[in-house]
């Protein structure tokens, strides 16, 4: 959980379907999670910013890439856009 959120959205739209996973690495540094399902690979990452106890406590921020053959074959965020404040 080493991005702050404004690095993890700037990351996150530089992201492409077809990218090596070697470059998706580069982009985002070690993933906090690992999975593999059918011959597709899972690879995730997260990131916590605290909003304030009026605005709900923590915005959690995620990352999942779905990886064939070392190729990026699926993009999911979550909060990626939405504002801490």
């Amino acid at each position: 959980m080493g991005f702050k959120g404004s690095n993890m959205k700037k990351s996150y739209e530089q992201l492409q379907l077809g990218m090596k996973k070697q470059d998706v690495l580069t982009l985002l540094g070690n993933p906090d999670s690992q999975t593999v399902k059918d011959g597709v690979e899972v690879l995730g990452w997260s990131s916590k910013e605290w909003k304030g106890l009026v605005r709900g406590g923590f915005l959690e921020r995620t990352i999942s890439i779905e990886f064939k053959n070392d190729v990026v074959v699926g993009i999911n965020g979550n909060n990626i856009h939405r504002s801490a404040l």
